[in-house]
């Protein structure tokens, strides 16, 4: 068994690129060196796989633990904490060295997912207990919010059935426990049974931790921490029991004593905790963007996560129980801040004193290190300080400190930067300032004078303070007051609504400003409103531009980096089309611009193409494409993958070549179609039954059948439910159907091939997104699925496919743009072709292979990629809630919406409850694909931790952030692992044929492998490639004259030499005197010698060979 262990760990080390394998083998070296503290940092550069880089530690540290414990080996435990649920959900895969059968059979499922789980262990049977025998590795996840920072409340239902079980086996309160379980529930419990099904699941599935029993009983002695309780009761036991007493007595909590019971819940679950992380036993502590709860690492602090914290960390146990430091790796690319402002350097969180708290923690407060770092760091400052005197030769420059430095921090830091060992990177940004003078009009000032009228009475009214923000307001968000849901100044406004001066502001028979600071219902019912020429605001009327050329509103999928064909219809001309990921300071912004650029991507579709529908409408339209009823049968032609079909090279000069190629193909396979011919007239269905009866011919009638009974058994299960009976009759009747014209075998009789049926056919070989989904799933998915696992999911991908066809913003697209006619049939231009002739112009079957290809190397076997693909192309339309300015006078008015599917907006959702989580996970699963949205804006949130490079390489600074760092943090969100425009640039120069059963991606890259010449470090083809001209757009717009423009320049200079100010104290005078002199290009490498270099590649052998 450990063989075939250690030869899948070879497997993912081998899957290591050379530097991210040079930095795995100096982290186990040093984990491996006795004297070290066991604590490592991994600070790669933003979009540098600092979690692949984990997994090769924990392959490593897993080979190590199979070598001492192969006789008794008790799984290697990982516990991975990161900052929220969405980050740990994405990298939790990341981390997998193992999947499919291999997991079930090697990994241990995590026994706890909040420390208080620790509380208990779960009861196994027999055969649970020898499945255990066999795992090697557990991997459980934490998050500070869920498990160390307990003073937000009592814990959830969950956790408190824990604790209520824990406290019934004290002895001392065994006579009170119904009546403590009773009071732990709490009110927000409401679903009956729930708590006491909780509670006995606990009691019965679970054996009590006596080593955290033990614990708690000594913590129930003490005095408590609050006040309150502090005055009433002497210790925890004696709060227990008084409260116990005291519900007993009333039969719930007395009115009284409400908030006694509150306190002692939260601090409760507190030392509940504190018992648990002392027991926490883990061979490998990861910490991903630890930067986020500083407090965990902070050893000076004594919050209560920081203490928490500190007994995780400091365990002198691993999972085999044996006496050992606890090892520690930690991941950020932003562990501390590069770049201090001089506004910043007296607060605690200042880039000096950043690294000072994380040298402590990862050295464990090694005094004697400190000072050696602290001694060459400032003799480093007055070298650097040096280079601003335009009198002193670069050429004298001294690199030894340098060196210095860089070995002190290589002990315990590794980081790679793209830069530093290739210095073609910065070919990669197009940096453009788009000044806004050509939008710019009178409207935005009128927009400000709206909002300052408002504001001058809400100062008055209630003495607040706005002034500074609406400026702002104004200028990044045009109607922001119909936004503005959330912000103080918004809720001052609501709060004095029936103030004469405010309703006379919105008199309609007066003139008035407000309508330049209010969106009107009017303008969106009906579809008048011009975002790109009527906008009060002249940055989303320039951005607006650019997110829409080359006609994105009737784009249903991006178009793929590699089009085997050039594209035709509303897909032509879109080749440089990209996903906009953009960034504001404020979070009324994506509200805004989410709402505006889906609503308009609406306006534009139905532009001069028939009658415009209303905005608002309650009128509920039929789908594009249906499967039952009434309907033809050949809408199935999408559903069905012609084996004849399956193998044919799309690669072409044009489309129409394509074609000509596709029909002279085809056109002989017709003779065998001709026994089913008859005189009279040509039967509809001939389209449907063509590409079947091909397959049957050529003796394939067991995938036919196969076919069908998939097709028969999804009807079934996909309309279980009363009130879908209809629709599910409706489906099986088709199948039915289906099913006579088969079982006629040679008597079948459709009368006259019609004449386009050879068209139909060449778009089906073409598009078909039954046939594409075949031909995906074949290339990359064949090893471990038989045939039929792939016949099923082939119609689970093509059902996706036309259940993708029928949302709202879908329809329209299709039946404006497309104008095709067939001879046959009732309808001559049939829903089904048209959308088999889109796919056909948007290159469905390269885009689906593309999008496959990331899905499979990332880790997702066939089942999670349908999940993906469901995920991403199922998404619905959100809407954002605005208030219209006819409603503004309403008070019982509830808010409407705009629906947001074009563009959506990330930065709202909390993400540390399911909800939010699973939103998060949506957008951003949905922003990963090819399909919309199409824009997506965000605050923070977007700025790190979540990768969105799949399919976009520009991106927008709608605000510049305040630290000219976050510029490179928001780019490293689309300049990753096989980003678009890495995967643009490949296409421009390499040529590959899509042979049936193959990777065509995997073949690009094998190529550029092979023609590459800089290939030492593994960073080309994968994050780079020198070749083609595709590049990363930085958008910054700005208005003319404005603060941002001078900021902006600052802001470039900065990014070439902040690297030269690494851990010094006031960074920003430093670098404000490098800047005084101007460098020259020579000077530059000499400069560049004096910036720090922990890439752990530059001072390794691996990757010489």
């Amino acid at each position: 068994m450990f063989d075939d262990i250690k030869q899948q760990l070879g497997a993912a080390l081998n899957g290591l690129k050379a530097f991210q394998l040079a930095t795995v083998e100096r982290l186990v070296e040093q984990f491996n060196d006795v004297d070290h503290s066991q604590r490592m940092l991994v600070a790669d550069e933003v979009g540098l796989g600092k979690t692949v880089v984990a997994k090769g530690v924990i392959a490593r540290l897993l080979e190590k633990h199979l070598q001492k414990y192969a006789d008794k080996c008790k799984p290697f435990r990982v516990t991975y904490i990161c900052s929220n649920l969405a980050l740990a959900n994405e990298n939790r895969q990341k981390l997998s060295l193992f999947d499919g059968e291999q997991s079930k059979k090697w990994v241990k499922q995590p026994s706890f997912g909040r420390l208080v789980e620790l509380a208990v262990e779960k009861k196994l049977t027999d055969k649970e207990q020898k499945e255990q025998l066999e795992a090697v590795i557990e991997v459980c996840t934490l998050t500070p919010t869920t498990s160390f920072t307990l003073t937000a409340g009592s814990g959830n239902c969950h956790e408190r059935a824990i604790v209520a079980v824990l406290l019934s086996k004290l002895v001392s309160l065994s006579e009170y426990s119904e009546a403590i379980t009773a009071f732990l529930k709490t009110d927000q419990i409401t679903r009956e049974g729930r708590w006491e099904n909780e509670v006995k699941y606990i009691e019965n599935e679970f054996n009590v931790n006596i080593k955290v029993l033990t614990a708690l009983d000594e913590l129930m002695g003490q005095s408590c921490v609050s006040n309150e309780l502090k005055t009433h009761y002497t210790s925890y036991y004696h709060a227990a029991k008084s409260l116990a007493i005291a519900w007993d007595i009333n039969g719930k909590e007395p009115e009284e004593l409400k908030h006694h019971y509150f306190l002692f819940r939260v601090e409760i679950r507190k030392i509940t905790a504190r018992c648990c992380a002392a027991s926490l036993e883990a061979d490998l502590f990861i910490l991903d963007e630890f930067q986020r709860f500083q407090a965990l690492t902070d050893t000076s602090s004594d919050s209560e996560e920081s203490l928490i914290a500190q007994q995780v960390f400091h365990s002198t146990h691993d999972s085999a129980g044996e006496a050992k430091t606890a090892k520690v790796l930690m991941l950020s690319a932003t562990p501390f801040k590069a770049v201090t402002m001089l506004n910043e350097e007296d607060e605690e969180n200042s880039h000096h004193q950043q690294l000072q708290y994380l040298l402590k923690f990862i050295s464990k407060e090694d005094m004697d290190f400190i000072a050696k770092y602290e001694f060459s760091r400032d003799r480093l400052h007055r070298e650097v300080l040096t280079l601003a005197d335009s009198d002193n030769s670069h050429s004298s420059i001294n690199e030894n400190t340098a060196r210095n430095v860089e070995s002190l921090l290589q002990t315990y830091i590794c980081r790679t930067e793209r830069g530093q060992i290739n210095n073609e990177f910065e070919q990669l940004i197009d940096s453009k300032e788009l000044i806004c003078s050509d939008t710019l009009s009178i409207e935005e000032v009128k927009a400000f004078r709206a909002i300052e009228t408002i504001r001058v009475r809400l100062t008055e009214l209630s003495r607040g303070r706005f002034g500074a923000q609406l400026i702002d307001f104004t200028k990044s968000a045009p109607w922001c007051m119909s936004f503005l849901q959330g912000y103080a100044f918004k809720k001052q406004f609501l709060n004095h609504i029936d103030d004469s001066e405010i309703r006379n502001l919105f008199d309609r028979r007066r003139k008035s400003d407000q309508q330049f600071s209010w969106l009107s219902r009017a303008d969106i019912k009906r579809y008048k409103l011009n975002v790109e020429t009527d906008t009060p605001n002249a940055k989303v009327r320039k951005i607006t531009k650019t997110v829409f050329d080359g006609g994105a509103e009737n784009l249903l999928w991006t178009p793929p980096a590699k089009a085997y064909y050039p594209f035709e219809g509303v897909f032509k001309g879109s080749e440089n089309f990209s996903k906009t990921l953009l960034f504001s300071s404020w979070t009324v912004v994506p509200r805004v611009l989410s709402s505006l650029w889906s609503y308009e991507s609406e306006r534009r579709t139905f532009t001069g193409k028939g009658k415009k529908p209303l905005y608002y409408s309650d009128t509920k339209s039929s789908p594009l494409l249906r499967f039952e009823g009434k309907t033809t049968l050949n809408t199935w032609h999408l559903l069905y993958p012609c084996q004849r079909f399956l193998d044919f090279d799309l690669n072409s000069i044009s489309f129409n070549e394509l074609f000509a190629e596709v029909k002279a193909y085809i056109q002989p396979m017709l003779q065998d179609l001709r026994p089913f011919e008859s005189n009279g007239t040509s039967n509809s269905d001939w389209y449907l039954l063509a590409p079947i009866l091909l397959d049957i011919q050529q003796e394939r009638a067991d995938h036919v059948e196969q076919w069908l009974d998939i097709i028969e058994n999804s009807a079934s299960e996909l309309f279980d439910g009363e009130e879908r009976q209809k629709a599910r009759k409706g489906r099986l009747a088709h199948i039915s159907r289906l099913r006579d014209y088969i079982d006629q075998g040679e008597l079948l009789q459709l009368g006259p091939i019609p004449a386009d049926l050879i068209e139909v056919l060449s778009y089906s070989l073409i598009a078909n997104p039954a046939l594409c989904a075949q031909r995906s799933i074949s290339g990359l998915w064949l090893n471990g699925n038989n045939e039929r696992n792939i016949a099923e999911y082939t119609y689970r991908f093509a059902e996706l496919t036309t259940k993708f066809f029928n949302h709202e913003y879908a329809k329209p697209i299709v039946n404006r743009n497309i104008r095709v006619e067939l001879l046959v049939g009732n309808n001559k231009s049939p829903a089904w072709f048209k959308v088999l002739t889109y796919c056909s112009h948007g290159n469905f079957q390269s885009m689906l292979d593309e999008f496959c290809h990331l899905l499979a190397t990332s880790g997702h076997n066939l089942n999670l990629a349908y999940e993906k693909l469901s995920s991403s192309m199922g998404i619905r339309s959100a809407g954002e809630h605005v208030q219209f300015r006819e409603d503004v006078l309403k008070p019982n008015k509830e808010n409407s919406h705009i629906r947001c599917h074009f563009a959506v907006s990330m930065g709202t959702q909390k993400i540390n409850d399911d909800n939010g989580l699973q939103r998060v996970v949506n957008v951003r699963d949905a922003f990963n694909s090819p399909f919309r949205p199409f824009v997506l804006s965000s605050t923070s949130i977007g700025q790190e931790g979540l990768d969105f490079h799949w399919y976009c390489r520009r991106v927008v600074h709608w605000n510049l952030p305040n630290n000219p760092i976050d510029i490179e943090q928001r780019e490293g969100r689309v300049n990753r692992f096989k980003s678009y425009v890495v995967r643009k640039r490949l296409a421009e120069v390499t040529h590959v044929k899509n042979n049936y059963g193959t990777d065509i991606w995997e073949d690009i890259f094998e190529q550029a492998i092979e023609e590459g010449s800089n290939n030492r470090s593994g960073l080309e083809p994968f994050w780079f490639y020198s070749r083609g001209t595709t590049k990363i757009e930085r958008i910054v717009p700005m208005y003319p004259m404005s603060k941002e423009v001078k900021k902006y320049q600052e802001i470039l200079k900065i990014l070439v030499l902040y690297r030269l100010a690494f851990g010094q104290p006031r960074q920003e005078e430093l670098l404000e005197n490098l800047l005084q002199r101007n460098i020259n290009t020579r000077d530059e490498a000499r400069i560049k010698r004096m910036m720090i270099n922990l890439s752990p590649l530059t001072y390794s052998t691996v990757g010489n060979s």
